[in-house]
């Protein structure tokens, strides 16, 4: 028993879960000369068959350790063959009165009859005690040295493999990655410590003539892998059922578990960063490649088996076809990359994200006890056939992939066109909370992580696009491992030394911005009229009066001003729309207003390009500055273009410079006149309203804020907090909950849209920033632009309709956008 960190007991007796064989079939090499110790050997002839201290010689077969189907059971339990070949053995008399053995000849194995193997030499310096692991590529077995020290002997263990080389080249040059690799790292803490590698002549079975080598690989014996510790197994005839052991039950559950968890996430993130500050990419960590030793204090962990790992060497050299493929690598483990494309084997730009996503799924793997922690459920599945009853099995398994990581949260409904437009979704809105619910429901214990700075760590390291997950170094001073980072000037903690520097620029930025400061206007009129021609001092004033006394008259519902002075202000700021040819008539116009600078934006293309035609009308309300408004104007229409016309991913126009903190609201109209048909998307507030030709009006859009009850929970959820500082702010900050940009609050701020479909009907649309609808109700705003259809131009309305946002007191910028609908 083992104390670690925390006073949490490790017993590496508990968890050894694979049966092991009370006996163990090994094989001898006999080089044709070799001189051991200085003693000169006898030859004498042994034929299969022959008892030799507690071993019975038994024919080879054509893989080593698998005996023929003509072979039979003594009542000794020995193992013999008939059609012996036979074979000679070198032995003499030691010191001490041993015998030290080689034998020479075809190939034999020895069947051991007693636990002591002793004389089973592999060459002349390495013992063979037992075969503990294998796989398709090679096998594994313990071993001894023996070093003479003092005049006595000594034994030393050492981890033997051996290399299948004999089945092909790419399984040899696996071999010599590991070779290569293991000399590169040496002297690495937390990279098993590799020794040499060599070669010995082997014997064809089929042919005794036929001299092949054997690839053997030595390393110290690091420990039990990390797969052992996690799970016990139980075999079938068909199957292998892995189930959770009691050690990672204790992980779980018991008070220092979490901190042998930390200990081991802290260990592996060591061996990653010590990789990849030496450019290798290991290709393949799972449990069963991580080695455990608990006979220290604390757990000593170790990154084994380099066979997949790749740098420029390696992949120039030690590749059959001049570089990686995915068949060197372990589907669980791999990420969506490269499990949705299969042709490339990580992603070309940063390679050493493959490796971290890995990092995170061990990470998840040991939260769930299970090493299918993106299993899709028989009930989703079922429910899943249902829409892809035509689709090729590729497609299916894309499929459930997809469905899984949108259950996670960690694949975002927005990017669905970015790898297939087929795919069946679970829900559209992804979260940081999201992943957290999915942990916990997913976890057998229904516990989840309690811990949340672990969670934020998985949720870095698991991130879909390759260039958002956090690197190993960077992981290695996160929170999960080194507590929170606090900004002294809010009281804020962050994840991260990079998040607390983005917050304190935040800061800064927002210092240095007149955001919130508003200039003297004096365009404001003095006077203002009902239709009784009584004046007031405010518009206010006027419109309570008239719908007091119902003043209102045919040709209008609304108080009079003079408004000249604030429309040779708004010429002096003409709107940057260049006129373009649409289907539908359209106006626009803005204004600063009390705002000493414009952040909103209008934008109006037409596509007619390989058969798809279509309008599309955009309204960005930008604040913290232009950035996030100047690169959504540049690239929307191009994008969408590319996406042609469907499943728009909003998520790539959320890029900008490092240090722009801004942001936008978006919302969007496409008209596909050719069918009659409107989308219209939004993030943000910009409200979108049609309003038919009997002035009924339907909100096309969804009002994004902080304080809706759905959008609270998932900010919430997500580790934030709403606070009311003068109105509902996420992290007291931002008065919208879905944006464009805002990379400072990217964890609680949502881009994915609410999309409407709808029939074209008569009527008309009004697109407007929450300048206008501040001091407009929607219905205020439908009888202003209809009273003046029939007699105005759409961009004289769209002009007066912001002029009375204006005069009735917004103190933000003013747009609005009118679509008329024939």
């Amino acid at each position: 028993m083992l104390k670690l960190a925390g006073g949490f007991a490790l017993f590496s007796a508990v968890v050894l879960s694979v049966p092991v064989s009370d006996k163990a079939v090994v094989q001898r090499y006999v080089p044709n000369s070799i001189v051991s110790y200085g003693v000169e050997r006898q030859i004498e002839p042994v034929e299969a068959g022959d008892a030799i201290q507690n071993y019975q010689l038994i024919e080879r077969t054509a893989l080593l350790g698998v005996c023929g189907e003509d072979a039979e059971h003594r009542e000794s339990g020995v193992v013999v063959r008939q059609n012996f070949v036979q074979v000679q053995v070198q032995h003499k008399q030691l010191a001490g009165g041993e015998t030290d053995l080689r034998l020479e000849g075809p190939s034999l194995e020895y069947q051991c009859i007693t636990d002591d193997i002793d004389s089973i030499f592999v060459n002349e310096n390495y013992r063979l005690r037992k075969k503990f692991a294998g796989g398709s590529h090679g096998e594994v077995w313990r071993a001894v040295r023996i070093e003479c020290h003092d005049g006595r002997d000594k034994e030393q263990p050492f981890i033997l493999k051996r290399v299948f080389a004999e089945l092909g080249e790419n399984i040899l040059q696996s071999g010599l990655r590991e070779a290569h690799f293991g000399s590169l790292l040496q002297g690495q803490p937390h990279i098993t410590r590799f020794v040499e590698h060599f070669y010995r002549n082997t014997h064809s079975y089929a042919n005794a003539s036929n001299v092949m080598q054997e690839l053997w690989l030595v390393f110290y014996d690091e420990g039990i892998s990390l797969r052992e510790y996690m799970y016990t197994t139980t075999r079938s005839a068909s199957s292998v059922l892995f189930q959770p052991s009691l050690f990672w039950h204790r992980m779980r559950v018991e008070d220092g578990g979490s901190h042998v968890l930390k200990e081991i996430m802290r260990q592996l993130l060591q061996a990653v960063a010590a990789v990849h500050a030496k450019g290798i990419v290991h290709r393949d960590i799972k449990p069963s490649n991580i080695l455990i030793n608990n006979r220290g204090s604390p757990v000593l962990v170790k990154l084994a088996d380099f066979g997949s790992a790749v740098d420029d060497y390696a992949h120039e050299f030690l590749y059959e076809n001049k570089g990686p493929s995915q068949a060197e690598e372990t589907r669980e483990y791999q990420p969506p990359e490269v499990l949705l494309h299969g042709d490339i084997p990580y992603d070309p730009v940063v390679p050493t994200s493959y490796d971290i996503w890995s990092v995170g799924v061990v990470f998840l793997e040991l939260i769930l006890g299970s090493p299918h922690v993106f299993s899709i459920s028989s009930r989703s599945r079922a429910k899943l056939d249902i829409h892809l009853q035509h689709k090729s099995e590729d497609t299916k398994l894309k499929s459930y992939l997809l469905h899984v990581f949108t259950e996670f949260c960690i694949y975002e409904p927005p990017s669905l066109f970015r790898y297939h437009n087929d795919y069946a979704l679970v829900h559209s809105d992804c979260n940081f909370g999201t992943f957290n619910k999915t942990i916990q429901n997913r976890d057998p214990l229904h516990r989840g992580f309690q811990d949340s700075w672990g969670l934020n760590l998985l949720y870095k390291l698991l991130q879909w696009d390759p260039s958002k997950r956090i690197t190993a170094q960077e992981a290695l001073e996160h929170a999960y491992f080194h507590g929170p980072y606090v900004c002294n000037e809010t009281g804020r903690t962050f994840a991260t030394k990079v998040e607390l520097e983005l917050h304190k620029s935040y800061l800064e930025s927002q210092r240095q911005s007149n955001a919130f400061i508003l200039r003297k206007v004096d365009d404001i009129p003095e006077e203002i009229h009902c239709n009784c021609k009584r004046t007031f001092s405010n518009v206010d004033a006027c419109n309570r009066h008239l719908a007091a006394r119902h003043h209102e008259n045919e040709h209008s519902a609304f108080c009079h001003y003079a408004s000249d002075k604030i429309r040779v202000e708004m010429s002096r700021h003409e709107l940057e729309l260049v006129p373009v040819q649409t289907t539908l008539e359209y106006g626009a116009s803005h204004y600063h207003g009390r705002r000493p600078y414009m952040e909103d934006k209008v934008i109006v293309i037409h596509h007619d390009e390989n058969g798809l035609v279509y309008d599309l009308y955009v309204v960005l309300d930008g604040h913290m500055g232009l950035g996030a408004v100047s690169y959504v104007k540049e690239h929307v229409g191009q994008r969408l273009a590319k996406a042609k016309g469907c499943q728009y991913d909003t998520s790539v126009l959320n890029e900008s410079d490092e240090n722009d903190f801004s942001g936008t609201t978006l919302t969007m109209l496409m008209h596909f006149p050719h069918e009659d048909r409107f989308i219209c998307a939004n993030v943000g507030d910009s409200r979108a309203i049609y309003y038919d030709a009997n002035g009924s009006f339907q909100v096309i859009s969804m009002d994004h804020l902080p304080n809706v009850a759905q959008e609270r929970s998932r900010i919430e959820s997500s580790g934030g907090f709403v606070s009311f500082v003068g109105i509902w702010r996420v992290m007291g900050q931002l008065a919208v909950s879905r944006t464009l940009g805002d990379r400072h609050l990217r964890q609680y701020v949502s881009f994915d849209p609410s999309i409407q479909h709808f029939q074209r009907a008569k009527g008309f649309i009004l697109i407007a920033t929450d300048g206008v609808w501040d001091t407009l109700s929607p219905t205020d705003a439908g009888n202003f632009i209809q009273e003046r259809l029939d007699h105005h131009d759409l961009y004289e309305i769209a002009q007066s309709i912001v002029i009375e946002a204006y005069v009735r007191g917004s103190a933000d910028n003013l747009l609005a956008l009118i679509i008329e609908i024939p």
